[in-house]
């Protein structure tokens, strides 16, 4: 719960300050970038149990839980941009804004399962960040892959790249959780 509070603070405070200050409600490409990806970072060490070993011994299998849970990150960070539309700032188009928030989730979900979920939101944030200020739809096809969140809604490789790292980071987080965590540093979390 208090994820999705640090995931709404964000998107309220970029929305407050957006709406003040500005008299038109459409956000640049760059600042929209990187408040779905301010959004989406508070959600990355939700990605993780307290104890590893309780869930190995899981009687249910856990993959589809955390497909689940990966999926419904994704469903938030898309709901609380759209939702900032109605006090003054506008995203982008709604597909842009779920594309968005499906890509990056993607990416923490990759992050979680190679490096764990403590640092899962590190590679998305610093993507978000350089995207955002690299902002020029179009280019190349290696450009437009790579720059994906920046571009115009009707992109098809923007598109692709999103769902493909959706796709992967669902995969991934669902079959592994992140590398092994000794006992004795797991009960340094608690």
């Amino acid at each position: 719960m208090i994820a999705v509070a640090g995931s709404a603070g964000a998107v309220a405070l970029v929305t407050a300050a957006w709406s003040s200050m500005m008299n038109r409600a459409d956000v640049p490409t760059g600042l929209a970038v990187l408040t779905t990806a301010l959004a989406a970072a508070p959600l990355g060490p939700t990605l993780a149990g307290p104890d590893p070993a309780l869930d190995r011994t899981a009687a249910l299998p856990w993959p589809p839980r955390r497909g689940a849970h990966l999926l419904a990150c994704c469903i938030v960070v898309g709901a609380l941009m759209l939702a900032a539309r109605p006090f003054g700032a506008d995203f982008g188009p709604v597909w842009v804004v779920l594309r968005n928030a499906a890509g990056l989730t993607g990416v923490i979900g990759l992050c979680a399962a190679v490096g764990g979920a403590r640092a899962a939101w590190q590679v998305p944030v610093a993507w978000a960040a350089f995207a955002a200020f690299m902002a020029a739809p179009g280019g190349p096809q290696w450009r437009q892959a790579a720059l994906w969140m920046a571009q115009d809604s009707g992109d098809r490789i923007a598109a692709v790249t999103a769902a493909a790292l959706l796709i992967a980071g669902v995969a991934a987080y669902a079959v592994r959780v992140g590398p092994q965590v000794a006992p004795v540093e797991a009960t340094m979390d608690q």
